[in-house]
């Protein structure tokens, strides 16, 4: 009987990991000024810079419509310009007029009903908050 369980349990966990293979887990950003294709990874920390003000951006709705938002700017170290981020940082409150570095991790979540695997973002640690 323990047995049959385990095999149920492992079918079941691979017949899971084969129903989202076929789904999209490529996403298009703007990386310094150019639109490139990024595979959507489990990434545990990751450190990033947020701007002390939020950005204008392109947002799509529940109903798959396209409309204007506010959203938050971040680079990597590396990098010279920010990117908007049309998301959240799950765990982390912004509060305008600050610059942070923040320690976050991103994980790849499977939507299946989208057909995407989409980047999800938690807060690791507040590095710094900074006023401008």
């Amino acid at each position: 009987m323990k047995k049959l369980a385990i095999a149920a349990f492992a079918t079941t966990f691979a017949l899971a990991g084969c129903s989202t293979m076929d789904l999209n887990d490529e996403r298009t950003m703007i990386v310094e000024g150019e639109a490139q294709n990024v595979k959507v990874v489990n990434i545990p920390n990751l450190k990033i810079e947020i701007a002390p003000t939020k950005a204008v951006c392109d947002v799509t709705a529940n109903t798959g419509e396209v409309i204007k938002s506010e959203c938050l700017q971040f680079r990597q170290a590396h990098q010279r310009n920010f990117t908007s981020f049309n998301g959240n940082i799950q765990g982390f409150t912004y509060e305008p007029g600050y610059r942070y570095m923040l320690d976050v991790r991103q994980e790849a979540v499977a939507d299946e009903a989208a057909g995407v695997v989409k980047p999800v973002w938690y807060l690791n640690e507040v590095i710094s908050k900074n006023a401008e």
